[in-house]
Order: C-alpha cells, then structure tokens, then sequence
C-alpha cells in the first residue's frame, strides 16, 4: 500500500444567515465531504480487529462537526450528527480525496481512469453483485458440498440483500442512457453506493465475528459471470461490493457536481 499524507479537513463554510434546515444540511454535507465509511477504502484484517485506519481515525462525527462549527447552535450540531450517522455508521475514516489512497490502491501503476471507463466497466460488477445476491438468497437449507462454511451466513431475506438487488437493477437502468455521465439520477447512484457499502460493512463485519479474516486484493478478472465457488465466497463478494461502490461515488459526486 503506497504510503500518502493526510491533508486536514476542507475549510468549514458560514453558517450566518442560514436559517435551521439550510445550516443542519450545510454541515452534514461537510462531514460527508471530509469523511467516509471505512469500508470505502480502509484495508480491514479480521485478526487485528477489523479496519485499519492507516491514515487516521476512526473519526466521531460529534467530535469533528463540533470542532469545525464551534460558533453553532448546538441543537443544530446534535441534527446534523443525527443525520450523518442515520444510517448506524460512528466510526468515520479521512475521506479518500485528503489521502490520495484511491488512486494509489486502486491504479498502482497507471492513472486513475475516466468515469466513462469506469462505467462501462461497472456493469460487468453489477452482474458479478447479483450472481452473489442469487447464491446467498437460494442457498441450499441442508448440509452438503454447497452449503456456506460456518465462519459467515446471510439469511436468503436479508433486508440489505433485497435492498442491494433493487439497487442493482436501478443503476443498470441509469447506466442504459445514452447521456448517463451527465443525466443519471444521482439519487439512485447515491442510495445505490450506500446499499452496496452497507453490505460490504456487514460482510466484514460478520467475518471478524466469525473470527476469520477478509482477503483482500483486486477482483480476479473482468467477465460478467462467475462460478459458485467464487459467487459464495464472502471476500470476493466483499470486494466487488466495495469496488462497485467506489464508482458509484464518483459518478454520484460528478453528478452533484452539476447542480
């Protein structure tokens, strides 16, 4: 892993002359400007206790809106902490524009590639999401070569599989249109990279409790299909989550960018 600095956080913006809603808004989106889910890009080893936050943190999201908007009004604070951690995330890592650590893990050698690149690249991953989502919801009940090991389980309901397979079919529609660098809807993009995020989180998550560790490295080649061995292992599964979510980011981020 390329060894890069952590730049501080951007510059917080004024709030005088914001009213409540406009003020709560401003500082939850620079929070999420400046910080992230660890599962983003943090590498995570099950046997040192999960996520290594080799550049900082884990940030607390009170702790850091507070210090950027000490002059605030501290209901306000509290709302916008509220919001950022809504979905149960409280432990935050430098987000990966301050680190330079997508480019470098990502692309070690070559540029990073343009979002177009990315996207024609990023079907090929929503079908290798899905043929995992089909293997963990129609998993065989009883033992047997095709049973998952003990160390990791995910019910055929989950609700963060059902939800991650809507989103799925949500971005293949928004990667359909002939404009869809500049006309997708960024909040299916947006929704779509916390889904799959979630979920990486939870895989994680549910390794280390099994007191196993998570491999992690590059997805093994670029075809839309894979075989079972490879559709119910978690760590692949884990993977191509996290890099699928990490376009998303970028095309979401892009999107916004036009508004």
């Amino acid at each position: 892993m390329a060894e890069v600095s952590t730049v501080g956080p951007s510059e917080p913006p004024s709030l005088d002359g914001m009213d409540e809603e406009t003020a709560v808004a401003t500082m939850a989106e620079w929070f999420s400007h400046n910080f992230e889910d660890p599962s983003q890009e943090m590498p995570y080893d099950g046997r040192e206790g999960g996520f290594q936050y080799i550049h900082g943190g884990p940030y607390d999201a009170s702790e850091e809106i507070y210090a950027a908007f000490s002059d605030a009004d501290e209901t306000w604070i509290e709302q916008a902490v509220d919001e950022v951690q809504s979905d149960g995330m409280t432990d935050w890592a430098p987000a990966g524009w301050r680190t330079g650590q997508f480019e470098d893990d990502y692309y070690p050698d070559d540029e990073p590639p343009r979002l177009a690149d990315r996207l024609d690249g990023l079907g090929a991953q929503l079908a290798q999401i899905e043929q995992h989502i089909a293997y963990w919801r129609n998993r065989p009940a009883g033992l047997g070569h095709n049973r998952a090991p003990d160390e990791f389980r995910l019910s055929p309901d989950d609700a963060d599989l059902t939800e991650a397979q809507e989103s799925v079919e949500e971005v293949r529609r928004e990667l359909a249109k002939p404009d869809r660098e500049t006309a997708a809807d960024p909040v299916v993009v947006e929704r779509a990279e916390g889904r799959f995020s979630r979920l990486a989180k939870k895989i994680a998550t549910a390794i280390a409790a099994a007191g196993g560790a998570l491999v992690m490295g590059v997805i093994g080649g670029a075809g839309k299909h894979i075989g079972e061995e490879l559709a119910k292992d978690p760590s692949s599964f884990f993977l191509v989550l996290e890099h699928a979510a990490a376009t998303l980011h970028t095309w979401g981020s892009s999107l916004t960018s036009l508004f």
